[in-house]
């Protein structure tokens, strides 16, 4: 039996239909979280996807993924949804077993906040009129990061900890968590919009201030994504069984900032293209073996 991803509102089908014999997988994730668990377009899979394309191979096992992951979803989205799709798959007997929750969450918290308040009132400041020799730091609002990470994305993954913790079949359930990647802001939407492109121009933050071109818009992404990584790679402290994944680590080809379509390794402006996933899945992969025998 092959590696296979099935989203959760297909599986009773599959199940019912004898498509699929979840107890006659080798192992069976859980998967939950934003685009980087979903997809990464409306015609490309993710995380989910790429693992379970390697996973026989590198192995010699089969492993099954069911997704609850949905694109373009906050962390308190998901959060919301905890005490429905999610608490009946960690508190019915299935007559199968997870392995392990694989989590993505966060990313889409940091790039809404960016994106979405008026100028000046989100993550980045208004900087229209701002002369030359700009930084990272004078771009983006420190408080609001401050705000965003104590008052909502800490809170809900603490939600999240709790429920499987106290769940009756899997307290001691592993969790895997996504670092992402640093990608590069340029006009390449992800579905209709291109995230980081529009909130930099919508704040009136110029590609680069004195620098090499597009220097400022590069720095700031790569400050905004490490404080991402930080933020989850601070989640296992004080838990148990919390591990992140060091997907920040992974070298991808970066995109062209110019290019308006697929660039490097990367399908749009903020998700990885089918050679991207084959790179971070290893990692992955390797991740979940040294805790999952």
């Amino acid at each position: 039996m092959a590696s296979q991803v099935v989203y959760s509102h297909d599986f009773p089908r599959l199940v019912d239909q004898g498509q699929l014999a979840p107890e006659q997988f080798d192992y069976v994730f859980l998967c939950e979280g934003d685009s980087w668990m979903d997809r990464s377009s409306l015609t490309q899979l993710s995380l989910p996807w790429a693992l379970s394309e390697i996973w026989q191979g590198a192995l010699g096992n089969d492993a099954l993924f069911i997704n609850l992951s949905r694109f373009g979803h906050r962390i308190r989205h998901i959060e919301a949804a905890l005490n429905d799709d999610f608490l009946m798959w960690l508190n019915v007997d299935l007559g199968f077993r997870f392995d392990a929750l694989l989590f993505s969450a966060g990313g889409n918290d940091f790039i809404d906040a960016a994106l979405h308040p008026p100028a000046g009132q989100g993550l980045l400041r208004d900087m229209h009129g701002a002369g030359p020799g700009l930084t990272a730091a004078d771009c983006l609002n420190a408080v609001a990061v401050s705000n965003l990470v104590t008052g909502e994305i800490d809170p809900a993954f603490d939600a999240l900890y709790r429920l499987v913790r106290g769940s009756a079949f899997y307290a001691g359930l592993p969790i895997f968590l996504n670092g992402y990647n640093v990608p590069v802001a340029r006009n390449a939407p992800a579905l209709k919009k291109a995230w980081l492109f529009e909130a930099y121009r919508k704040n009136g933050i110029p590609p680069e201030s004195g620098g090499p071109p597009f220097s400022l818009w590069q720095e700031l992404t790569e400050t905004i994504f490490h404080t991402l990584e930080a933020v989850v790679s601070g989640w296992p402290a004080g838990r148990v069984g919390v591990v992140p994944v060091p997907t920040a680590q992974v070298p991808l080809l970066p995109a062209d900032p110019l290019a308006q379509g697929e660039s490097g390794d990367w399908i749009n402006e903020i998700h990885p293209n089918v050679a991207g996933w084959r790179k971070l899945a290893p990692v992955w992969l390797g991740a979940i073996h040294t805790v999952v025998p």
